[in-house]
């Protein structure tokens, strides 16, 4: 009986030190309704003030020595998480260093998402108002009618809040404190007709008021049976106010009925039987047998690009709808998502669904409902769609599982192909690992055979890889060459352009140049708010910070000594577009990158508009660099290939090669032998040297090796304290307590689990938005007496007055140090 009554929640807004699950008594009116995975309102504090939190499990705990509080109102008429995804949150929540409810609410479309609305009622008769209002200038602003105002509303109108008066009016009982919680999206209806008497009496009827609209709307709803408010004015002219005299008699009957708001339909192509090669069979054959083995299982696809990975997913896709379950797809960049999505949804139809930031947040949110319904088993998305409500769930596809995309650097901070894995074993569903360069931490899994690998080592229906140029870009400029497009590169584009064909050039870098420098004193413009230098953009003539969004325009000559001789350092996409349209003035641009892919729909825009050969040249960042492929690309370009290759990061060769690797691998998809220029100023460092030849077990080699001297990733886990303030001293005297707490720590209680401390060092932009930012690390391995040992400190961080300003944070293996 004590389990009906009683549940245990998890609060929104909790601190870290205060996470845990509160036991709340379920009211009479509520019983029934409360469940674990559904939201509800609770008086939480000593100030009884109104959470939203979330039903975890029934029954309470028999330890907890606090007067229970009884629920005050159920959000959700059914769970927003089931079994399987509450288990998740908490798993997150164990391993990620985050509390229960931002793991929940991780895992819900924003549409579902609640805001509160705080307010203030009175409560006192007028005419004492009145007398009060010389005394408690927040009392003039309720009158005789309007006794209810929002806490906005009092701070649009009396610039601050007054907080002591408000605290004094509540206690004497002047005003009441409230709280509402409303929907950021409600569930989409349409308004539909239907005859409601029989069709002779309703035709008798019509025919007595000798109206033809209404003879005409009982007709075609008569052969119809029932359609839309829109489509039965349409089809019979009849207005709204004859439609309403219609209901008001009887003759019609009207409801509202659900409806879902669906992405813009492409122009899809006809669906395809997939005819594999034997080597693409022979992997299918034995990730079929993994996937009906009913027990949780991973395998790594490793194929060169052009090789046909997508068309195994295809047919593991089928398979596992023929047995009743669903699938997910993940894809890194939301720029891969128009193109994967015309192939599922030829191949799948409206069993397809779309997940991922550029659609509204009523489309995910519909899109969302359909998951759960189970009406759509295949949903193609980007990181966050890992958390998708797929019912029965059989295969999850991690394409291009390498990049960097699918690791979370906001709160909860999660690795998708951790959760992926999670969730597989979870639902005893296959994990399918798809890439042309695989990250070295899932080759390595599969090396030290956790699971089965299966290579693609040719490119489909047999063609040829592309050939790869390396253009030495040292000395050109003393010999009066200052384009960014070297010798090398514009022959071979010249002649690319003579045949017919199509390029795509890589820059990783957007804007017009890196830096604005002045030549007589050395100025540089920074961002005011972070430690970075800012970025020209000559599109709109400012100088903007890719960081925290600050812009301000081009000053005419420079701050400091005054002189108009400012010149541009480096080169983005904006002056490289600048500087095609000049080297080929017959030639069309596309720029795809931040800048042109804002608002919504531009990513597929952008890409049909190459696809149907209205431009030559597509030229972007790192959103063309992987899953793009298009029959008549005959040339790839690498501007730049040096930018990253030395980042002080220990995956910066990784991530090089990885890009190299993809982008070079867009080229001759189809029967014409594809080239590729790969521009730098080190033409014989050993990484560039392996992307050109995409030998990826090579590269591979080297890599482990150096990753294990370092104790990186795989070879040991990094885990990263991060603390931020807007005062430099603060962080580092927070860092500096943690780090002796722990080697404190370590030297007793924790005397198994004794690893160095590195730190306190600066992130590698030390000051974002006027917070600065330092670390600790650790390598260490993972298990029990990680979690105690890290939980413990943010616990007691957090509950330490002494550090109040300062956030801390941890971070695992984290993409950039």
């Amino acid at each position: 009986m004590q389990t009906q009554t009683v549940c245990r929640v998890a609060i929104s807004g909790a601190s870290y030190g205060f996470d845990k699950l509160y036991d709340y008594d379920i009211p009479a009116q509520w019983a029934g309704q409360v469940q674990p995975g559904v939201r509800v309102i609770v008086p939480f504090g000593r100030g009884s003030h109104t959470r939203e939190a979330m039903v975890v499990r029934m029954g309470c705990d028999p330890h907890a020595e606090y007067e229970r509080k009884a629920i005050v109102q159920v959000l959700d008429t059914q769970p927003v998480l089931d079994s399987h995804l509450l288990r998740l949150a908490a798993h997150m929540c164990s391993t990620l260093f985050c509390t229960f409810y931002d793991c929940a609410r991780s895992m819900l479309p924003a549409g579902l998402w609640f805001r509160k609305t705080e307010q203030y009622t009175l409560d006192v008769a007028e005419q004492q108002r009145a007398e009060l209002a010389e005394d408690f200038a927040v009392l003039q602003l309720f009158t005789r009618r309007k006794r209810t105002i929002s806490v906005k509303e009092m701070e649009k109108k009396l610039g601050t809040l007054p907080e002591a008066d408000l605290k004094e009016l509540c206690q004497n009982g002047i005003l009441h404190p409230t709280s509402e919680f409303d929907r950021r999206v409600n569930d989409k209806t349409i308004t539909m007709y239907g005859l409601g008497m029989p069709e002779d009496t309703a035709w008798e009827l019509a025919e007595r008021g000798k109206s033809p609209v209404r003879m005409e709307v009982v007709s075609v709803l008569a052969h119809e049976g029932q359609l839309s408010r829109n489509d039965l004015k349409y089809m019979t002219g009849a207005s709204d106010g004859v439609l309403r005299a219609m209901v008001q008699k009887g003759l019609l009957q009207k409801w509202e009925e659900e409806t879902f708001r669906l992405p813009e339909r492409l122009e899809l192509p006809e669906k395809q039987t997939y005819l594999l090669s034997p080597s693409q069979q022979e992997a299918y054959d034995h990730m079929e047998q993994l996937l009906l083995s009913q027990k949780p299982e991973a395998a790594l696809l490793y194929g060169v690009t052009g090789s046909g990975k997508t068309a195994v997913y295809i047919r593991l896709i089928e398979r596992t709808l023929q047995e009743g379950r669903s699938a997910i797809v993940l894809v890194p960049e939301i720029g891969l998502t128009p193109q994967f999505i015309r192939r599922f949804m030829a191949q799948f139809g409206d069993c397809t669904a779309v997940l991922h930031s550029a659609l509204s947040i009523g489309e995910r949110y519909d899109s969302w409902k359909r998951i759960r319904s189970g009406a759509a088993r295949v949903i193609v998305g980007t990181r966050s769609a890992v958390f998708a409500p797929a019912q029965n769930l059989g295969l999850i596809v991690l394409d291009e599982e390498q990049d960097d995309a699918y690791k979370s650097e906001n709160n909860p901070r999660y690795h998708a192909r951790d959760i992926a894995k999670y969730r597989a074993m979870q639902e005893n569903a296959l994990v399918v690992f798809g890439s042309a360069t695989p990250s070295v931490e899932t080759y390595y899994g599969a090396e030290q055979g956790k699971y089965p690998m299966f290579t693609l080592r040719n490119r489909y229906a047999g063609a040829a890889l592309p050939e790869v140029t390396i253009a030495d870009m040292r000395g050109l400029t003393r010999q009066g060459y200052t384009s960014a497009v070297g010798p090398v590169l514009r022959q071979k584009m010249e002649q690319c352009f003579a045949q017919g064909k199509q390029c795509i050039l890589f820059l990783n870098r957007r804007g017009a140049a890196k830096q604005v420098t002045c030549t007589a004193c050395g100025w540089t413009p920074e961002c005011p708010s972070c430690s970075v230098s800012m970025t020209y953009h000559s599109v709109n003539h400012r100088l903007m910070c890719h960081y925290c969004g600050h812009s301000t325009p081009l000053p005419q000559c420079c701050p400091v000594c005054g002189s108009t001789h400012l010149k541009t350092d480096g080169i983005g996409t904006q002056q490289l577009e600048t500087e095609l349209l000049e080297l080929f003035p017959e030639c069309r641009v596309l720029r795809m990158d931040a800048d042109t892919t804002g608002t919504k729909g531009s990513h597929a825009r952008l890409l049909e508009q190459f696809a149907q050969g209205e431009a030559d040249i597509l030229l972007g960042t790192q959103m063309v660099t992987k899953g793009l492929d298009f029959d008549n690309v005959s040339l790839v370009g690498i501007i730049d290939a040096d930018q990253s290759l030395f980042a002080q990061d220990y995956r910066a060769r990784e991530r090089t090669f990885s890009l190299l690797t993809q982008v070079v691998g867009r080229a001759g998809r189809r029967d014409t032998r594809g080239q590729a220029v790969i521009q730098t100023y080190c033409p014989e460092h050993a990484v560039l040297l392996h992307a050109a030849r995409q030998d990826y077990e090579r590269f591979y080699e080297t890599e482990i090796e150096l990753r294990k001297a370092l104790q990186c990733p795989p070879a040991a886990q990094i885990v990263v304290l991060t603390a931020a303030a807007e005062k430099e001293r603060d962080v580092l005297e927070a860092l500096v307590a943690v780090r002796e707490r722990m080697e404190s720590l370590m030297a007793g209680q924790f005397a198994d689990f004794c690893y160095p401390i590195l730190g306190p060092a600066p992130a590698a932009i030390v000051r974002v938005q006027n917070r600065y930012r330092y670390h600790l690390s650790i390598r260490c391995p993972e298990g029990r007496r990680r979690r105690e040992l890290i939980g413990g400190i943010l616990r007691e961080f957090s509950a330490n007055p002494r550090f109040r300003g300062v956030t801390l944070y941890a971070d695992i293996n984290p993409m950039h140090l």
